[in-house]
């Protein structure tokens, strides 16, 4: 997902705390592949095989999971961990092991919301977590045993206006925000996973503040732009996605009204081969989630064409075994397999990110059928 450069070098941690606010845990869209699971393929003893475009690439997907969580080069990264948790529930596979990944969050809150430290907190993060929470129904206001484990409470209090939040500019008012030394790394995508998380996850929801402020981040021609209360407008496709999700969730007409109006921003940049274009190519990421959105939003035909060239991406039968299912980043430009299989899932399996559960997934991991 796109985000702006730093002037300056900055800290490994500060690195990997961009990297996971710009990223969206991932997920996404697209008409529901009909196809049915059978037991056993051979070489795989015990495991299930699928001709399933989405249950496949799950599969292969929740395969990278190493001691529960997804390794990158700065270690665990527990922001892609989440992303693959909410990937194997859309396609309702993998129970067992987004479970066990789920409890290694849980024992990991202050890593992923704080980088370890207790006076750090991420918004981005806990929202995302609150996600992965209401998907995997369990309580947000005990996600594990630390002093973190109040997802919605420690949300509610990063939100800007809150009485008990510090001081924050006037004009953001309704923002979840960071409170780090490294700087405010909070943006659109965080900002719609916490509208979404806390509608899920809470009676009352989110604040009307909070929906508002979102709202207002929308560019004239209906995209959202990734940054935050910045001077002009830059359209991002990821950030549109999850702004267009949020805000048809909230159920308010004037923010269902702008998340229409986002939709037809991306049916008017999608391709003609179905993509979409984010950081200057035409990749799963952005395409994922593009298609996702544009499901929600009532255009199945366009979601259909997303679909499409996600699955053009889709290493199948004539690939080797162990990459079997899982998608490329893009048709001529390397990325990590991983996050593009990821934000593709949940679009091959028609899921959009507010209704993402783990109810009646199966518990194995399949295994593309090429028999």
């Amino acid at each position: 997902m796109s985000g702006s450069t730093p002037t300056v070098t900055p800290s490994p941690r500060r690195t990997a705390r961009r990297r996971t606010a710009t990223r969206a845990f991932a997920a996404v869209v697209a008409l529901v592949i009909v196809a049915s699971l059978v037991v056993g393929t051979p070489g795989t003893a015990n495991a299930l095989s699928t001709k399933n475009r989405s249950d496949a690439a799950a599969g292969w997907l929740g395969r990278q999971l190493t001691g529960r969580v997804i390794v990158g080069d700065f270690g665990p990264d527990y922001g892609l961990t989440a992303d693959v948790v909410l990937a194997l529930d859309s396609a309702s596979v993998g129970k067992v092991a987004a479970r066990k990944a789920t409890k290694a969050l849980k024992a990991h809150v202050l890593d992923y919301t704080g980088g370890g430290v207790p006076a750090e907190f991420y918004a981005g993060s806990f929202a995302k977590l609150l996600n992965v929470a209401a998907a995997q129904n369990a309580d947000p206001r005990h996600f594990g045993g630390s002093s973190r484990n109040n997802l919605v409470h420690t949300l509610r209090g990063l939100e800007c206006g809150h009485k008990g939040r510090p001081a924050c500019p006037a004009g953001d008012r309704g923002r979840y925000s960071d409170i780090s030394t490294f700087g405010d790394f909070s943006n659109t995508i965080g900002q719609s996973l916490a509208l979404i998380g806390l509608e899920r996850t809470t009676a009352r929801g989110p604040e009307k503040t909070s929906i508002t402020y979102l709202r207002h981040q929308q560019c004239t021609n209906g995209a959202f732009p990734l940054e935050l209360s910045t001077a002009g407008c830059t359209p991002s496709v990821d950030a549109t996605a999850f702004a267009v999700q949020a805000l048809l969730v909230s159920g308010k007409k004037k923010a269902m009204n702008a998340a229409l109006d986002g939709a037809r921003w991306l049916k008017r940049h999608q391709h003609g081969n179905g993509s979409f274009t984010g950081n200057g190519v035409r990749n799963a990421n952005s395409t994922g989630l593009a298609g996702q959105a544009l499901l929600a939003a009532g255009r199945a035909k366009a979601a259909a064409e997303a679909n499409a060239f996600l699955r053009s991406l889709q290493v199948g039968c004539g690939g080797k075994a162990a990459n079997r299912g899982l998608v490329h980043y893009a048709t001529h430009t390397d990325g990590d397999p991983v996050r593009a299989t990821s934000q593709a899932v949940p679009a091959l399996a028609g899921v959009g990110l507010a209704k993402i559960t783990k109810k009646g997934a199966l518990h194995k991991l399949p295994h593309l059928d090429c028999s």
